[in-house]
């Protein structure tokens, strides 16, 4: 990575988020058991897989920007013709059995757009007698050929660990941006959850009570929006994800496993009820905050620079995924200057403490955030209870 780039994506990060995620320190994979498997479909087969099966995945959102030209899409329909073999490509495979394209969406979407006369062939240099051609346009013999072409796989099976996937998933995508955690989890987890997320992090709510303070730029909005949703569950739902999960989903020092599981949990198993519970909890987060606190609920107090002149500090992450806990309770809107006075006052004592500002991922440190919030909320309890006798 330039170092250009590294000076850009520190400049996106939230106050209290660390770059180094667990999953991109130099770690080793404790026993990790990766199981990778070789396939081979033909063309036809693909087809049917993705349109009339829906076992193979090929619009992940992260790549919603890296659309081939159709000039490439006529070359490599010209290679298959030619009998060129075309580069392997990678899937995993989910707990569902469907599979999950992870790099060679672009060559698939051509071939479907091909056996679909939605590509027309043109400027093709070695075989020049196929331009203007659809598929149909091919005599049987040629359709044949393309038809039984094979493509070839690597798949990577279950139980593989989350972030091996993660390493495996950034190696083969990765180009001239490296993707950002957040972006791969929302290509392997799409369902449910992305949707909810990505529903929250648009929401006019979460965009007035952060004061626009959350970039979208890769996706770091919906990394702050899941972190958030994820400990609620964890902390005031875990009786609901146990029954509905089957086991409880802990927390470990690992974020991205965790965030994988839970993100897997809202797609095969939160029911229908849980997840607009998760929806309305966050949003009433969001207008308890602005009512209260205004747009600089989730900053630390702002700075001087250099010239005397007063500065905003990031959002900080943290502060944030405690507070939305503690403002979705319904006691902080009983009396708002009480529930002002607490968390101002948390604020000023809390300021660059370590469990808001360095490796706030660690066991130790989450659980002194969420134990830190429940004491606050019990606490606007008592002083809203004692103002009123």
């Amino acid at each position: 990575m330039s170092e250009d780039k590294n000076i850009n994506m520190e400049e996106d990060l939230l106050e209290g988020e660390s770059y180094n995620s667990s999953a991109e320190v130099n770690e080793v994979y404790p026993n990790a058991e990766v199981r990778v498997t070789r396939a081979q479909y033909s063309t036809l087969h693909i087809k049917r897989l993705v349109e009339d099966r829906k076992e193979l995945i090929i619009d992940p959102d992260f790549q919603r920007g890296n659309v081939w030209a159709k000039k490439q899409g006529a070359e490599l329909v010209e290679s298959i013709l030619m009998g060129i073999p075309i580069p392997v490509m990678y899937l995993f495979e989910m707990r569902d059995g469907s599979k999950q394209v992870v790099d060679g969406r672009q060559r698939i979407a051509a071939i479907l757009d091909f056996l679909n006369d939605k590509l027309i062939l043109r400027d093709l240099k070695i075989l020049p007698e196929y331009n203007n051609f659809k598929f149909s346009d091919l005599d049987a013999k040629m359709q044949g050929i393309f038809e039984d072409s094979q493509m070839y796989f690597y798949i990577i099976q279950p139980p593989t660990p989350e972030r091996v996937k993660y390493d495996i998933f950034d190696r083969v995508n990765r180009g001239g941006t490296r993707l950002t955690n957040q972006e791969m989890r929302n290509a392997l987890y799409r369902g449910k959850s992305t949707r909810l997320i990505s529903e929250l992090s648009k929401s006019e709510k979460f965009l007035r009570a952060t004061g626009h303070g959350i970039s979208s730029k890769r996706q770091k909005d919906n990394y702050v929006v899941l972190r958030s949703i994820s400990f609620y569950l964890l902390y005031k739902k875990s009786e609901f994800v146990l029954k509905q999960n089957g086991e409880s989903i802990e927390y470990k020092s690992d974020i991205d496993d965790f965030l994988a599981k839970m993100m897997i949990f809202i797609n095969e198993k939160a029911s229908d009820e849980l997840i607009a519970d998760c929806r309305a909890m966050f949003l009433r987060a969001m207008n308890n905050s602005y009512d209260i606190m205004g747009e600089d609920a989730y900053r630390f107090a702002a700075y001087e620079d250099e010239n005397g002149k007063s500065r905003k500090r990031p959002i900080n992450m943290p502060l944030f995924e405690m507070l939305v806990f503690i403002f979705s309770d319904d006691c902080v809107t009983t009396n708002k200057l009480v529930t002002r006075n607490a968390i101002n006052k948390f604020k000023e004592s809390y300021d660059y403490q370590k469990m808001l500002m360095s490796n706030v991922d660690s066991s130790t440190n989450v659980t002194e955030r969420f134990t830190t919030a429940l004491k606050l909320i019990k606490q606007i309890k008592d002083d809203t209870s004692n103002n009123n006798q």
